[in-house]
């Protein structure tokens, strides 16, 4: 059975300001609970944190060592050949592969925000370029009154809600904008699970970090 409607990769293909697709639902409700069982709280010493006002208050954690087991599994779903087959059905793209580097867990609570930005484009083994990010949120009841909504686009065309259970596919690109630059208000934590898919580099690319949009 496919993991992806035909029509859904309608949507991807053809969705503004760049490809992408919101699913609700994808993924069952014990998974994630799992998964989200197995965040630490703020202060552990295993978050990476992010001095950058740019990027503030936000906490990762991509060494796979340090997810604990629900974490692992969710990700290795992520990372398995039914998703990458699935993944290439939906958006087109052939040669799939996966990787967490700076992806896996991500958190950000009071105060947090991540400017609007499009993310580094070539792989640190300098072999293959980013063509797909994948954001599946475990935050349960957000309101989008708390900020830490997820915008897409130049002029923030799309917003998505980081409500429970809500996955997020879109293409990387030179113009894929996104961000949540609205302060989270309040005591709540933006949960989310982080995985990001590449295809082999056919050419060569100028290489570039990521890249902020300044206002």
């Amino acid at each position: 059975m496919a993991l992806f409607t035909e029509e859904q990769g309608r949507a991807f293909k053809n969705a503004k300001p760049f490809p992408h697709l919101v699913v609700d639902g994808f993924w069952s409700d014990l998974d994630l609970s799992l998964a989200e069982s197995d965040f630490p709280g703020p202060a552990d010493t295993r978050w990476r944190t992010y001095p950058d006002p740019k990027e503030y208050g936000k906490r990762a954690m991509d060494d796979p060592a340090q997810w604990g087991k629900g974490v692992a599994q969710f990700m290795a779903q992520m990372h398995s050949p039914a998703m990458l087959q699935a993944l290439g059905e939906l958006t087109g793209l052939d040669n799939l592969s996966a990787d967490s580097i700076g992806g896996g867990m991500h958190m950000t609570g009071t105060d947090g925000r991540l400017d609007m930005h499009v993310d580094f484009n070539v792989h640190p083994d300098g072999q293959r370029i980013r063509r797909l990010n994948v954001l599946t949120f475990l935050a349960r009841d957000w309101d989008p009154a708390w900020g830490g909504v997820l915008y897409l686009g130049e002029n923030r065309e799309v917003e998505v809600v980081p409500a429970w259970n809500r996955m997020v596919i879109f293409a990387c690109s030179d113009v894929s904008w996104h961000g949540h630059p609205e302060p989270i208000v309040g005591d709540h934590w933006r949960k989310s699970l982080a995985c990001y898919y590449y295809t082999p580099k056919e050419h060569e690319v100028s290489a570039h970090t990521t890249t902020w949009l300044t206002s």
